[in-house]
């Protein structure tokens, strides 16, 4: 994983900060953030199951 789910975790956090006027800049970031989570998480699911 590129980010552990905690930090995963705080980057959102961190956008839903922001003010009104920044509204672009932060869904822009939000949309970078969840490309990262779709891509971990799909990485992870593909991976064999160590049972």
């Amino acid at each position: 994983m590129r980010l552990s789910w905690s930090q995963h975790l705080a980057a959102a956090r961190t956008i839903e900060l922001a003010g009104d006027d920044q509204c672009g800049i932060a869904l822009a970031l939000m949309g970078m953030a969840c490309l990262l989570l779709l891509q971990d998480l799909s990485e992870t699911a593909d991976r064999p199951d160590p049972a």
